[in-house]
C-alpha cells in the first residue's frame, strides 16, 4: 500500500513537471517559422516554385523507373533499371547535401559579418 502511494505521488509530480516544461518554448525555436526554413533564411516565391518543380520532376523519374522495373521480365535488364534508379536517388541526395552545405556557408558568412559590425 505504501509503495502504491509513493508511485502515485511520483506520477503526479512527473506529469506536473512535464506539463510545465511543455508550456515553455525551446530556446532555438523561432516564432512564426512556418515555411520550414530555419535560421532566418527566406525564399522567394519563384525559388519555391522552382524547387517544387524540380522535386516533381525527380518524383516522376523515380516513378517511371519503378514502373519499368516492375514490368521488366528479363533479370539483367531489371537489374540495370534498378541500378539506374539507385544512381538517380544517389545523385538527388548528393545535390541536396551540396545545397544544404551551400546554405550553411552563406548563413555562417552572414553571422560572421553580423559579428564584425
Amino acid at each position: 500500500m505504501n509503495n502504491l502511494v509513493k508511485l502515485i505521488a511520483v506520477l503526479a509530480l512527473s506529469t506536473t513537471c512535464i506539463s510545465a516544461f511543455a508550456k515553455e518554448k525551446p530556446m532555438n525555436m523561432q516564432s512564426g517559422n512556418t515555411s520550414g526554413q530555419s535560421m532566418g533564411m527566406k525564399m522567394s516565391a519563384e525559388m519555391k516554385d522552382k524547387m517544387a518543380r524540380n522535386k516533381q520532376k525527380y518524383i516522376l523519374q523515380i516513378d517511371a523507373l519503378s514502373d519499368r522495373i516492375n514490368d521488366e521480365k528479363n533479370a539483367k535488364k531489371k537489374q540495370a533499371l534498378m541500378d539506374e534508379q539507385l544512381q538517380l536517388i544517389k545523385d538527388h541526395q548528393e545535390k541536396k547535401r551540396h545545397m544544404k552545405k551551400k546554405m550553411m556557408q552563406k548563413h555562417h558568412q552572414k553571422m560572421m559579418n553580423k559579428n564584425d559590425e
